[in-house]
C-alpha cells in the first residue's frame, strides 16, 4: 500500500534513507509493483507546484478494508487542480470519496496530496535526486 511507503520515510530522519526507500519504490515500481507505481505518483502529485483549492479534508477513522480507488482519486484532484465545480460541491465529492479509502491510507497520503505534504521529511530537492530521469522527476 502506498501508506507503507511513507511510513518507512518516517522511519529516520536521514537524507540517505529517505533516498534508499525512494530508490527502493522505483526498482519495485518497474518490477510491477502496483503501491510502488502509486507511491511515485501521489509524490509527484504532491510535491508537485500546481495547487488543490479544497480547504476541508475529512479525516477518516476505522475504515479498513475499503475499495481504495486511485483513479477516481487522482480524478477527484483534477477536478480541484482545474477548479470545474463550486468549492463546495468539491468538497462533498473529497468527503464522499474519503469514505471509499481505507482510514490509513486516506489520511496518510490522499489528504497529503491534497495538502502538498505528504509529511514524511521529503522534499523536491531529495525526490529529483533520485527520480530525476524518471517519468517522476518534479517540475520546479
Amino acid at each position: 500500500m502506498a501508506a507503507d511507503w511513507i511510513r518507512d520515510l518516517q522511519q529516520s530522519s536521514s537524507r540517505s534513507h529517505k533516498e534508499r526507500v525512494i530508490e527502493r519504490a522505483l526498482i519495485a515500481h518497474r518490477l510491477g509493483s502496483s503501491s510502488a507505481e502509486c507511491f511515485l505518483y501521489n509524490c509527484y502529485l504532491a510535491y508537485n507546484p500546481d495547487q488543490y483549492k479544497c480547504k476541508r479534508v475529512p479525516i477518516t477513522k476505522g475504515y479498513i478494508n475499503r475499495e481504495n480507488p486511485w483513479v477516481k482519486f487522482w480524478g477527484v484532484l483534477e477536478m480541484l487542480r482545474t477548479d470545474s465545480l463550486s468549492r463546495s460541491k468539491l468538497e462533498i465529492i473529497v468527503g464522499e470519496t474519503s469514505e471509499l479509502f481505507d482510514s490509513e491510507q486516506w489520511n496518510n497520503v490522499c489528504r497529503g496530496v491534497i495538502f502538498k505534504d505528504l509529511r514524511c521529511g521529503i522534499s523536491v530537492k531529495t525526490l529529483n535526486k533520485v527520480l530525476g530521469n524518471t517519468e517522476w522527476r518534479i517540475p520546479e
